[in-house]
Protein backbone atom coordinates (compact mmCIF):
# COMPACT_ATOMS: atom_id res chain seq x y z
CA UNK A 1 0.00 0.00 0.00
CA UNK A 2 1.65 3.71 -1.16
CA UNK A 3 1.78 5.87 1.94
CA UNK A 4 -0.30 8.62 2.13
CA UNK A 5 0.40 12.63 2.12
CA UNK A 6 -0.32 16.14 1.68
CA UNK A 7 -0.95 16.68 -2.36
CA UNK A 8 -1.44 19.93 -4.08
CA UNK A 9 -4.89 21.43 -4.84
CA UNK A 10 -3.88 23.26 -7.92
CA UNK A 11 -5.36 20.22 -9.75
CA UNK A 12 -2.85 19.35 -12.06
CA UNK A 13 1.12 18.54 -11.39
CA UNK A 14 3.28 21.12 -11.52
CA UNK A 15 0.82 23.71 -10.59
CA UNK A 16 1.45 27.49 -9.30
CA UNK A 17 -0.85 28.97 -6.79
CA UNK A 18 -3.28 31.38 -8.26
CA UNK A 19 -5.28 28.23 -9.85
CA UNK A 20 -7.69 27.60 -6.87
CA UNK A 21 -9.04 24.22 -7.46
CA UNK A 22 -9.18 23.58 -10.92
CA UNK A 23 -9.03 19.44 -11.44
CA UNK A 24 -6.44 18.12 -13.80
CA UNK A 25 -9.50 17.57 -15.86
CA UNK A 26 -10.52 20.13 -16.36
CA UNK A 27 -7.10 21.97 -17.20
CA UNK A 28 -6.56 19.27 -19.98
CA UNK A 29 -9.97 19.83 -21.27
CA UNK A 30 -9.51 23.95 -21.52
CA UNK A 31 -5.82 22.93 -22.87
CA UNK A 32 -7.25 21.47 -25.77
CA UNK A 33 -6.32 17.34 -25.16
CA UNK A 34 -8.25 14.58 -26.35
CA UNK A 35 -10.19 12.94 -23.07
CA UNK A 36 -12.68 10.45 -24.18
CA UNK A 37 -15.37 8.63 -22.26
CA UNK A 38 -15.14 6.32 -19.73
CA UNK A 39 -12.84 3.76 -20.80
CA UNK A 40 -13.77 -0.57 -21.22
CA UNK A 41 -12.95 -2.30 -17.96
CA UNK A 42 -9.64 -4.34 -17.84
CA UNK A 43 -9.92 -7.90 -19.01
CA UNK A 44 -11.43 -9.91 -16.32
CA UNK A 45 -8.05 -12.17 -15.74
CA UNK A 46 -6.56 -8.97 -14.66
CA UNK A 47 -8.15 -7.86 -11.84
CA UNK A 48 -5.28 -7.21 -9.91
CA UNK A 49 -5.30 -9.78 -7.46
CA UNK A 50 -2.71 -12.09 -9.18
CA UNK A 51 -0.37 -8.46 -9.52
CA UNK A 52 -0.38 -8.38 -5.55
CA UNK A 53 -0.68 -11.80 -4.88
CA UNK A 54 1.67 -13.42 -1.96
CA UNK A 55 1.13 -16.35 -3.77
CA UNK A 56 3.95 -17.89 -4.87
CA UNK A 57 4.31 -17.38 -8.70
CA UNK A 58 7.09 -19.07 -10.16
CA UNK A 59 9.23 -16.00 -12.71
CA UNK A 60 8.14 -18.08 -15.82
CA UNK A 61 4.49 -18.05 -14.48
CA UNK A 62 4.50 -13.97 -13.68
CA UNK A 63 6.21 -13.57 -17.30
CA UNK A 64 3.39 -15.43 -18.91
CA UNK A 65 0.58 -13.64 -16.76
CA UNK A 66 2.96 -10.55 -18.03
CA UNK A 67 2.67 -11.43 -21.89
CA UNK A 68 -1.38 -12.26 -21.48
CA UNK A 69 -2.02 -9.15 -19.87
CA UNK A 70 -0.12 -6.95 -22.47
CA UNK A 71 -1.45 -8.56 -25.21
CA UNK A 72 -5.07 -8.31 -23.94
CA UNK A 73 -4.21 -4.48 -23.55
CA UNK A 74 -2.56 -4.47 -26.96
CA UNK A 75 -4.85 -6.38 -29.15
CA UNK A 76 -8.19 -3.57 -27.36
CA UNK A 77 -6.12 -0.55 -27.59
CA UNK A 78 -3.26 -1.08 -29.92
CA UNK A 79 -5.35 0.47 -33.35
CA UNK A 80 -5.88 3.60 -31.98
CA UNK A 81 -1.96 3.76 -31.31
CA UNK A 82 -0.33 1.70 -34.59
CA UNK A 83 1.37 3.80 -36.93
CA UNK A 84 -0.82 3.04 -39.85
CA UNK A 85 0.82 6.53 -42.46
CA UNK A 86 3.94 6.78 -43.26
CA UNK A 87 6.29 8.44 -40.85
CA UNK A 88 7.19 11.17 -43.15
CA UNK A 89 3.69 12.90 -45.01
CA UNK A 90 1.95 16.27 -44.53
CA UNK A 91 -0.81 14.15 -42.49
CA UNK A 92 2.56 13.68 -39.67
CA UNK A 93 3.72 17.12 -39.91
CA UNK A 94 -0.23 18.30 -39.39
CA UNK A 95 -0.22 16.31 -36.26
CA UNK A 96 3.48 17.14 -34.75
CA UNK A 97 2.24 20.98 -34.94
CA UNK A 98 -0.74 20.29 -33.40
CA UNK A 99 0.98 18.52 -30.36
CA UNK A 100 3.63 21.27 -29.97
CA UNK A 101 1.07 23.58 -30.10
CA UNK A 102 -0.72 21.62 -27.19
CA UNK A 103 2.85 21.09 -25.10
CA UNK A 104 3.39 24.83 -25.53
CA UNK A 105 0.14 25.08 -23.24
CA UNK A 106 1.01 22.01 -20.72
CA UNK A 107 4.66 24.15 -20.50
CA UNK A 108 2.56 27.70 -19.93
CA UNK A 109 0.44 26.04 -17.42
CA UNK A 110 3.46 24.71 -14.99
CA UNK A 111 4.15 21.18 -16.32
CA UNK A 112 3.72 18.60 -14.66
CA UNK A 113 5.59 17.56 -10.97
CA UNK A 114 8.54 14.56 -11.46
CA UNK A 115 7.61 11.36 -9.22
CA UNK A 116 10.21 11.05 -6.51
CA UNK A 117 11.23 7.47 -4.99
CA UNK A 118 11.37 3.63 -6.60
CA UNK A 119 8.23 2.32 -5.44
CA UNK A 120 6.25 0.18 -8.06
CA UNK A 121 2.80 1.80 -8.42
CA UNK A 122 0.38 -0.97 -9.39
CA UNK A 123 -3.32 -1.78 -9.51
CA UNK A 124 -5.15 -1.42 -5.99
CA UNK A 125 -2.37 1.17 -4.23
CA UNK A 126 -3.51 4.44 -2.90
CA UNK A 127 -1.64 7.53 -2.06
CA UNK A 128 -0.15 10.61 -2.99
CA UNK A 129 1.94 9.30 -5.76
CA UNK A 130 -1.53 7.80 -7.27
CA UNK A 131 -2.92 11.43 -7.06
CA UNK A 132 0.25 12.73 -9.08
CA UNK A 133 0.16 9.69 -11.30
CA UNK A 134 -3.37 10.83 -12.03
CA UNK A 135 -2.63 14.32 -12.73
CA UNK A 136 0.09 13.77 -14.84
CA UNK A 137 -2.20 11.23 -17.38
CA UNK A 138 -5.05 13.58 -17.68
CA UNK A 139 -2.78 15.76 -18.94
CA UNK A 140 -1.34 14.18 -21.47
CA UNK A 141 -4.61 12.95 -22.70
CA UNK A 142 -4.08 9.02 -21.72
CA UNK A 143 -6.33 9.00 -18.64
CA UNK A 144 -9.75 9.97 -19.83
CA UNK A 145 -12.43 9.29 -17.17
CA UNK A 146 -12.74 11.10 -13.77
CA UNK A 147 -12.93 9.09 -10.75
CA UNK A 148 -14.35 9.20 -7.40
CA UNK A 149 -11.18 7.92 -5.44
CA UNK A 150 -8.36 10.14 -6.89
CA UNK A 151 -6.11 8.78 -4.53
CA UNK A 152 -6.71 4.92 -5.49
CA UNK A 153 -5.34 3.33 -8.79
CA UNK A 154 -8.21 1.85 -10.24
CA UNK A 155 -8.95 0.08 -13.71
CA UNK A 156 -9.23 3.26 -15.87
CA UNK A 157 -5.72 4.69 -14.43
CA UNK A 158 -4.38 1.06 -15.18
CA UNK A 159 -5.53 1.64 -18.86
CA UNK A 160 -3.82 5.21 -18.73
CA UNK A 161 -0.70 3.74 -17.60
CA UNK A 162 -1.00 1.21 -20.52
CA UNK A 163 -1.72 4.21 -22.82
CA UNK A 164 1.39 5.84 -21.97
CA UNK A 165 3.00 2.98 -22.52
CA UNK A 166 2.32 2.44 -25.79
CA UNK A 167 2.83 5.75 -26.59
CA UNK A 168 6.22 6.01 -25.39
CA UNK A 169 7.17 2.75 -26.70
CA UNK A 170 7.25 1.11 -23.35
CA UNK A 171 6.57 -2.54 -22.67
CA UNK A 172 2.75 -2.50 -21.74
CA UNK A 173 2.29 -4.06 -18.06
CA UNK A 174 -0.31 -1.51 -16.73
CA UNK A 175 2.00 -0.13 -13.50
CA UNK A 176 4.60 2.55 -13.23
CA UNK A 177 8.17 0.98 -12.99
CA UNK A 178 11.27 2.18 -13.20
CA UNK A 179 11.19 2.84 -16.88
CA UNK A 180 7.72 4.04 -17.43
CA UNK A 181 8.54 6.46 -14.03
CA UNK A 182 11.73 7.71 -16.22
CA UNK A 183 10.03 8.28 -18.97
CA UNK A 184 6.62 9.94 -17.12
CA UNK A 185 9.70 12.14 -15.05
CA UNK A 186 10.65 13.63 -18.57
CA UNK A 187 9.77 17.39 -17.88
CA UNK A 188 7.33 18.39 -20.06
CA UNK A 189 9.46 20.92 -21.73
CA UNK A 190 11.64 18.69 -22.90
CA UNK A 191 8.97 17.02 -24.92
CA UNK A 192 8.09 19.80 -26.06
CA UNK A 193 11.39 20.63 -27.32
CA UNK A 194 11.43 17.09 -28.29
CA UNK A 195 8.53 17.71 -31.01
CA UNK A 196 10.26 20.80 -32.18
CA UNK A 197 13.76 19.10 -33.30
CA UNK A 198 11.46 16.61 -34.64
CA UNK A 199 9.44 18.98 -37.03
CA UNK A 200 12.10 20.28 -38.20
CA UNK A 201 13.72 16.79 -39.50
CA UNK A 202 10.29 16.05 -40.41
CA UNK A 203 10.30 19.33 -42.93
CA UNK A 204 13.74 18.46 -43.94
CA UNK A 205 12.58 15.00 -45.17
CA UNK A 206 9.85 16.03 -46.97
CA UNK A 207 11.90 15.86 -50.04
CA UNK A 208 12.08 11.83 -50.35
CA UNK A 209 7.87 12.04 -51.06
CA UNK A 210 8.90 13.19 -54.81
CA UNK A 211 10.03 9.12 -55.09
CA UNK A 212 6.85 6.96 -56.66
CA UNK A 213 8.11 4.19 -54.08
CA UNK A 214 10.86 3.74 -50.98
CA UNK A 215 11.81 2.20 -48.04
CA UNK A 216 12.45 4.32 -44.65
CA UNK A 217 14.02 3.06 -41.73
CA UNK A 218 13.29 5.23 -38.46
CA UNK A 219 16.14 3.94 -35.69
CA UNK A 220 14.50 5.11 -32.62
CA UNK A 221 11.25 3.76 -33.29
CA UNK A 222 13.23 0.29 -34.52
CA UNK A 223 10.82 0.30 -37.44
CA UNK A 224 11.21 -0.25 -41.64
CA UNK A 225 8.30 1.40 -43.72
CA UNK A 226 7.75 1.13 -47.76
CA UNK A 227 6.11 4.16 -49.08
CA UNK A 228 4.21 3.95 -52.21
CA UNK A 229 2.85 6.93 -53.68
CA UNK A 230 2.70 8.50 -49.90
CA UNK A 231 0.72 4.88 -48.72
CA UNK A 232 1.98 2.58 -46.58
CA UNK A 233 2.46 -0.55 -48.33
CA UNK A 234 4.36 -2.32 -45.96
CA UNK A 235 5.89 -1.82 -42.45
CA UNK A 236 8.04 -3.88 -40.44
CA UNK A 237 10.13 -4.18 -37.16
CA UNK A 238 14.03 -4.32 -37.47
CA UNK A 239 16.72 -4.60 -35.13
CA UNK A 240 19.11 -1.68 -35.38
CA UNK A 241 22.87 -0.57 -34.06
CA UNK A 242 24.04 -0.36 -30.51
CA UNK A 243 24.56 3.21 -29.23
CA UNK A 244 28.32 1.84 -29.53
CA UNK A 245 28.14 0.62 -32.58
CA UNK A 246 25.26 3.45 -34.00
CA UNK A 247 23.63 2.92 -37.30
CA UNK A 248 24.50 6.10 -39.29
CA UNK A 249 22.00 7.91 -41.10
CA UNK A 250 22.34 7.66 -45.20
CA UNK A 251 20.58 7.53 -48.13
CA UNK A 252 21.25 5.01 -50.88
CA UNK A 253 19.42 2.79 -53.84
CA UNK A 254 18.36 -0.95 -53.26
CA UNK A 255 19.59 -2.55 -56.37
CA UNK A 256 19.48 -6.26 -55.71
CA UNK A 257 18.63 -8.95 -53.68
CA UNK A 258 21.07 -11.17 -52.78
CA UNK A 259 19.57 -14.86 -51.90
CA UNK A 260 21.82 -17.38 -49.33
CA UNK A 261 25.02 -14.26 -49.53
CA UNK A 262 28.30 -14.88 -47.96
CA UNK A 263 28.80 -12.51 -45.16
CA UNK A 264 32.40 -10.98 -45.38
CA UNK A 265 33.26 -9.73 -42.03
CA UNK A 266 34.31 -6.31 -41.30
CA UNK A 267 38.12 -6.01 -40.24
CA UNK A 268 36.41 -3.97 -37.12
CA UNK A 269 34.06 -6.47 -36.06
CA UNK A 270 36.90 -9.47 -36.61
CA UNK A 271 39.08 -7.60 -34.72
CA UNK A 272 36.74 -6.99 -31.89
CA UNK A 273 34.75 -9.52 -31.78
CA UNK A 274 35.58 -12.74 -33.81
CA UNK A 275 38.62 -13.21 -33.23
CA UNK A 276 38.61 -12.82 -29.52
CA UNK A 277 35.41 -15.80 -29.79
CA UNK A 278 37.32 -17.70 -31.32
CA UNK A 279 40.46 -17.68 -29.66
CA UNK A 280 38.39 -18.53 -26.40
CA UNK A 281 36.57 -21.32 -28.28
CA UNK A 282 38.11 -22.55 -31.66
CA UNK A 283 35.18 -24.77 -32.31
CA UNK A 284 33.24 -21.12 -32.89
CA UNK A 285 35.14 -20.80 -36.42
CA UNK A 286 33.96 -24.14 -38.14
CA UNK A 287 30.72 -24.46 -35.96
CA UNK A 288 29.38 -21.49 -38.04
CA UNK A 289 30.74 -22.07 -40.96
CA UNK A 290 33.65 -19.34 -41.90
CA UNK A 291 36.37 -19.36 -43.59
CA UNK A 292 39.56 -17.18 -42.94
CA UNK A 293 41.13 -15.78 -46.56
CA UNK A 294 44.94 -14.09 -46.90
CA UNK A 295 43.33 -11.20 -48.76
CA UNK A 296 39.58 -11.07 -50.47
CA UNK A 297 39.58 -13.02 -53.73
CA UNK A 298 41.87 -15.48 -52.54
CA UNK A 299 41.29 -19.23 -51.76
CA UNK A 300 40.62 -19.61 -48.47
CA UNK A 301 43.67 -21.49 -45.47
CA UNK A 302 43.25 -24.50 -44.79
CA UNK A 303 41.91 -24.76 -40.76
CA UNK A 304 44.66 -27.07 -39.87
CA UNK A 305 46.99 -24.22 -40.93
CA UNK A 306 45.71 -21.43 -39.02
CA UNK A 307 47.55 -20.48 -36.24
CA UNK A 308 44.74 -18.50 -33.58
CA UNK A 309 47.55 -17.07 -30.94
CA UNK A 310 49.85 -15.21 -34.15
CA UNK A 311 49.17 -11.87 -34.81
CA UNK A 312 49.10 -12.09 -38.29
CA UNK A 313 45.73 -13.72 -37.96
CA UNK A 314 44.40 -9.61 -37.66
CA UNK A 315 45.57 -9.10 -41.09
CA UNK A 316 43.45 -11.74 -42.66
CA UNK A 317 39.90 -11.63 -43.96
CA UNK A 318 37.15 -13.46 -42.99
CA UNK A 319 34.00 -15.00 -44.51
CA UNK A 320 30.76 -17.12 -43.06
CA UNK A 321 29.66 -19.44 -45.82
CA UNK A 322 26.26 -19.24 -47.27
CA UNK A 323 23.35 -20.96 -45.00
CA UNK A 324 20.55 -20.30 -42.55
CA UNK A 325 22.95 -20.05 -39.99
CA UNK A 326 24.86 -16.68 -41.55
CA UNK A 327 24.56 -14.12 -39.48
CA UNK A 328 22.87 -12.12 -42.85
CA UNK A 329 20.11 -14.96 -42.42
CA UNK A 330 18.73 -15.93 -45.94
CA UNK A 331 18.79 -12.54 -47.69
CA UNK A 332 20.81 -9.17 -47.63
CA UNK A 333 19.08 -6.44 -49.54
CA UNK A 334 21.93 -4.98 -51.64
CA UNK A 335 22.59 -1.04 -51.18
CA UNK A 336 25.61 0.36 -51.97
CA UNK A 337 26.73 3.53 -49.25
CA UNK A 338 30.03 4.38 -48.26
CA UNK A 339 29.14 2.96 -44.60
CA UNK A 340 28.73 -0.24 -45.82
CA UNK A 341 25.04 -0.98 -44.11
CA UNK A 342 22.70 -2.62 -45.85
CA UNK A 343 19.19 -4.43 -44.66
CA UNK A 344 19.32 -8.19 -44.20
CA UNK A 345 17.34 -11.54 -42.46
CA UNK A 346 18.81 -12.76 -39.38
CA UNK A 347 19.09 -16.06 -37.59
CA UNK A 348 18.18 -14.86 -34.60
CA UNK A 349 14.78 -13.78 -34.88
CA UNK A 350 14.01 -13.74 -31.34
CA UNK A 351 15.46 -10.27 -30.80
CA UNK A 352 12.11 -8.98 -32.69
CA UNK A 353 10.04 -9.90 -29.25
CA UNK A 354 12.04 -6.67 -27.89
CA UNK A 355 10.46 -3.48 -27.22
CA UNK A 356 13.95 -2.14 -27.95
CA UNK A 357 16.27 -3.64 -30.50
CA UNK A 358 19.12 -1.92 -30.55
CA UNK A 359 22.04 -4.62 -31.14
CA UNK A 360 23.28 -4.92 -34.12
CA UNK A 361 26.87 -3.77 -35.45
CA UNK A 362 25.09 -0.58 -37.41
CA UNK A 363 23.46 -2.91 -40.30
CA UNK A 364 19.74 -3.36 -39.87
CA UNK A 365 17.68 -6.61 -39.19
CA UNK A 366 14.26 -6.82 -41.09
CA UNK A 367 11.48 -9.46 -39.68
CA UNK A 368 9.53 -9.08 -42.56
CA UNK A 369 12.48 -9.25 -44.83
CA UNK A 370 10.88 -11.57 -47.33
CA UNK A 371 8.10 -9.46 -47.88
CA UNK A 372 10.07 -6.52 -48.28
CA UNK A 373 11.71 -8.67 -51.39
CA UNK A 374 8.59 -9.31 -52.50
CA UNK A 375 7.59 -5.56 -52.84
CA UNK A 376 11.15 -4.56 -53.85
CA UNK A 377 10.97 -7.22 -56.62
CA UNK A 378 7.57 -7.31 -58.04
CA UNK A 379 8.26 -5.44 -61.37
CA UNK A 380 11.20 -8.05 -61.76
CA UNK A 381 9.68 -11.24 -64.58
CA UNK A 382 9.02 -13.93 -63.06
CA UNK A 383 9.50 -12.66 -59.44
CA UNK A 384 7.11 -13.39 -56.99
CA UNK A 385 6.73 -13.71 -53.58
CA UNK A 386 5.98 -17.81 -54.65
CA UNK A 387 9.33 -17.50 -56.34
CA UNK A 388 11.50 -15.85 -53.54
CA UNK A 389 9.72 -18.67 -50.86
CA UNK A 390 10.84 -21.41 -53.38
CA UNK A 391 14.15 -19.66 -53.69
CA UNK A 392 14.43 -19.75 -49.70
CA UNK A 393 13.36 -23.33 -49.96
CA UNK A 394 15.64 -24.47 -52.71
CA UNK A 395 18.61 -22.67 -49.89
CA UNK A 396 21.02 -21.89 -53.07
CA UNK A 397 22.34 -18.80 -53.42
CA UNK A 398 20.91 -16.00 -56.17
CA UNK A 399 21.48 -12.46 -56.87
CA UNK A 400 18.17 -11.30 -58.27
CA UNK A 401 19.21 -7.27 -60.00
CA UNK A 402 15.89 -4.75 -59.70
CA UNK A 403 15.00 -3.79 -62.82
CA UNK A 404 14.75 -0.44 -60.89
CA UNK A 405 16.72 0.79 -58.07
CA UNK A 406 14.14 2.16 -54.76
CA UNK A 407 15.57 4.53 -52.61
CA UNK A 408 16.10 3.58 -48.90
CA UNK A 409 17.07 6.21 -46.05
CA UNK A 410 17.68 6.00 -42.68
CA UNK A 411 16.23 8.50 -40.44
CA UNK A 412 16.04 9.91 -36.93
CA UNK A 413 12.76 10.62 -35.60
CA UNK A 414 12.26 10.38 -31.88
CA UNK A 415 8.84 11.42 -31.95
CA UNK A 416 5.82 11.73 -34.49
CA UNK A 417 1.97 11.83 -34.75
CA UNK A 418 0.25 8.77 -35.52
CA UNK A 419 -2.41 8.37 -38.25
CA UNK A 420 -5.34 9.26 -35.23
CA UNK A 421 -3.60 12.25 -34.35
CA UNK A 422 -1.65 10.15 -31.19
CA UNK A 423 1.50 11.49 -30.52
CA UNK A 424 4.35 9.16 -29.90
CA UNK A 425 7.60 9.54 -27.88
CA UNK A 426 11.10 7.42 -28.02
CA UNK A 427 13.92 7.55 -26.16
CA UNK A 428 16.91 9.46 -27.85
CA UNK A 429 18.89 6.51 -28.28
CA UNK A 430 22.27 7.78 -30.22
CA UNK A 431 22.23 11.25 -27.51
CA UNK A 432 21.57 13.31 -31.21
CA UNK A 433 18.02 15.52 -29.62
CA UNK A 434 20.28 17.21 -26.86
CA UNK A 435 17.74 16.13 -24.54
CA UNK A 436 19.66 13.65 -22.39
CA UNK A 437 16.68 10.83 -23.02
CA UNK A 438 19.05 8.34 -23.80
CA UNK A 439 18.88 4.60 -23.12
CA UNK A 440 21.97 3.14 -21.83
CA UNK A 441 22.73 -0.19 -23.74
CA UNK A 442 23.22 -2.31 -20.25
CA UNK A 443 19.12 -1.43 -19.86
CA UNK A 444 18.03 -4.22 -22.62
CA UNK A 445 19.22 -6.70 -19.80
CA UNK A 446 20.50 -9.90 -21.28
CA UNK A 447 18.90 -11.07 -24.04
CA UNK A 448 19.44 -14.26 -25.75
CA UNK A 449 20.83 -14.40 -29.01
CA UNK A 450 21.61 -10.22 -28.43
CA UNK A 451 25.09 -11.06 -28.41
CA UNK A 452 25.70 -13.24 -31.28
CA UNK A 453 28.46 -12.04 -33.89
CA UNK A 454 27.04 -10.19 -36.85
CA UNK A 455 27.04 -6.84 -38.70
Amino acid sequence: MMKTGNTSRTGFAGGHSGRGSLSAFALAAALGLSLGFMPSPAPADFDGEWWNSKRDLSLQERRARRQQFSEAFMARLGPEYRTNAPFVSQQAVDGLVRAIERYRRIVSSGGWRPFSGKTTIRLNDRGRHVTELRRHLELTGDLRARSRRPRSFDGALQEAVARFQMRHGLVVTGFVGSRTRRALNVPAQVRLRQLETNLVRLRDLMKINRAKRYVLVNIPAFTLQAVERGTLALQSKVVVGKPSTQTHLISARIRALNFYPYWRVPDSIARRDLIPAIRRDPSYFSKLNFRLLPAWGAKPIPAEQIDWSSPDIFKRKFRQEPGRENALGVLRIDMPNKEILYLHDTPQKQLFDQNRRAFSAGCVRVKRVLELAAWLARDVKDWSRMRIDVTVALGKSKNVKLKKPVPVHFVYMTAWAGSSGTVHFRSDLYGRDGTNIRVAEAEQGVVPGAGAIAP
